[in-house]
């Protein structure tokens, strides 16, 4: 990905406008996918040398990079591109939630740090995750909360209080809607 951005960012900006706007003319995208075999070659017999060259295969690579840009898939791939470090911003949001779901957090400001609008953020972590950012850490919370009522015969109050839960009320009432029954009668069932 980062070979990507740096090649994307040493382009000319009227190549960059041709491969995600007007398109190139059909020769040179032409050209450009017969360059990318034989770049794919040049770095394969790179790699065989007895004393294998990492500048070669950096730069190849680059060359890769760059024909695939000028070819007949360039917009395709550079748009790829984009939804793979937009992907990446939300597995690191989803990581980030996981890591501090007894935090009370915004959903603006986790969008604001991906770089995104808040409705964007929320429909693609909905998308890839799921479920939206604080149903997300909700359900975290929940589970925990019932693996510590289970595991280490933590009470209602405590185990609430220790996932992040301010409101005794709200988290019996939420528990009840993921579980079914309410704490104790869940953690009696499961017992029994």
């Amino acid at each position: 990905m980062n070979e990507i951005i740096s090649v994307v960012l040493d382009l000319d900006d009227k190549l960059t406008e041709k491969i995600t706007g007007a398109g190139m003319d059909e020769d040179s995208m032409l050209l450009a996918d017969h360059q990318v075999i034989e770049s794919v070659y040049r770095l394969f017999c790179a790699m065989k040398q007895p004393v294998p060259s990492e500048f070669l295969r950096k730069n190849r690579v680059r060359e890769i990079i760059y024909s695939i840009l000028c070819g007949s898939c360039g917009r395709a791939f550079l748009q790829s591109a984009a939804n793979v470090a937009e992907t990446e911003e939300i597995y690191k949001a989803n990581s980030w939630i996981k890591a501090n779901f007894r935090d009370s957090f915004s959903v603006e400001n986790l969008a604001g740090q991906r770089n995104m609008s808040i409705s964007q953020f929320h429909q693609k972590f909905k998308s890839l995750v799921g479920m939206g950012p604080l149903q997300c850490q909700k359900r975290l919370r929940l589970t925990e909360a019932r693996r510590l009522m289970l595991d280490e015969n933590r009470n209602v109050t405590e185990a609430s209080a220790d996932v992040g839960y301010e409101s005794l009320s709200q988290f019996i009432r939420d528990y009840r809607r993921m579980f079914g029954l309410a704490p104790k009668e869940d953690i009696l069932n499961i017992r029994r």
